[in-house]
């Protein structure tokens, strides 16, 4: 009998694990080493295996200057609205309500975008844990908004099927307390099991750097980074810095759980390879280094033209 039972419960286990929509984190391997991990997110979906895939190591002295992307435009990030915010068992989502009220336009993005949901990745008791690298470096958390292009709005000839969704990415370090996460990082406590949620008051714009500072930003094409992976997503990365403190940050680590059993930390995909794609910038940090790049050049080629000798460097 006991024999049996224990057939039957490792059998039921096995089963579990191995759903094609059961997909978890690496970190999670090491209480479930039946789950699928990024590694075998493919299991799952064969998009997770593609060529657009994110996140990815935004190297900022080669991306392209874009003159066309202008400035964002936040309808509905100043008003303060009561929202739902839940363990989903991967991260915190906060559930954007009333989403009418809430888009962005501008951008050099194809249309209007409405707000669905937010969510965080971190890593362990401040250690990196973004999803995105920028120059190399992993940040501490990573902030990503989700819109969906509102129905009917100009696609400026974009395929719908690669401009579904834009969210905007932001990277998180140590620094000073941020008053604007204090509700946020209290209500943490109250959902610290999957499926637990409460009700927290907020507004957006006190969850991101101010507006003047989102004028520089890197845009590429890329994919949800949860399977299925849909390369769906216009994304906008900003390189300036939400800063938190340590209890701020480690307030969502020590709080949160994957399982009764297991702490919810290095909840982030591994970076995938750019496989050529452009990565665009908003601002000039990209046109300096080619001006710095054709002086060093025309300074190489006097000095070679002087002294027969031969140098090598490296433009970024």
């Amino acid at each position: 009998m006991t024999f049996n039972y224990l057939f039957f419960s490792f059998t039921l286990h096995l089963m579990t694990y191995s759903s094609a929509d059961e997909w978890c984190y690496d970190i999670q391997a090491q209480s479930e080493p039946l789950c699928n991990v990024p590694s075998k997110w493919n299991n799952i979906s064969a998009s997770c295996t593609q060529r657009k895939q994110s996140p990815i190591d935004i190297i900022t002295c080669h991306a392209t200057f874009d003159p066309n992307l202008k400035p964002f435009k936040f309808d509905g990030y100043d008003k303060e609205r009561e929202l739902k915010l839940e363990n989903n068992g991967h991260s915190v989502e906060l559930t954007l309500a009333d989403q009418e009220a809430i888009q962005i336009t501008g951008g050099g993005l194809p249309g209007t975008y409405v707000a669905t949901q937010l969510h965080f990745h971190w890593g362990n008791e401040s250690k990196s844990g973004s999803e995105h690298y920028l120059n190399g470096e992993q940040y501490a958390m990573e902030l990503h908004i989700v819109h969906k292009r509102k129905a009917g709005s100009d696609t400026r000839g974009r395929s719908t099927a690669t401009s579904e969704l834009a969210v905007l990415g932001f990277f998180y370090d140590v620094g000073l307390p941020n008053n604007g996460y204090n509700n946020l990082t209290k209500a943490l406590e109250r959902i610290t099991l999957p499926a637990q949620s409460t009700v927290l008051r907020v507004r957006l714009q006190d969850l991101i750097p101010k507006e003047e500072q989102l004028k520089l930003f890197y845009r590429y094409e890329g994919s949800l980074t949860t399977p299925h992976c849909n390369e769906t997503v216009i994304w906008t990365v900003f390189p300036a810095i939400i800063q938190l403190n340590k209890s701020q940050i480690n307030a969502f680590s020590k709080n949160l759980r994957y399982s009764k059993d297991q702490e919810m930390i290095a909840n982030f995909r591994p970076i995938q390879s750019r496989n050529g794609r452009t990565i665009f910038t908003s601002g000039v940090d990209a046109v300096l280094p080619n001006a710095r790049y054709l002086l060093i050049t025309l300074f190489v080629f006097y000095v070679t033209s002087i002294r027969g000798s031969a140098f090598t460097f490296n433009s970024c």
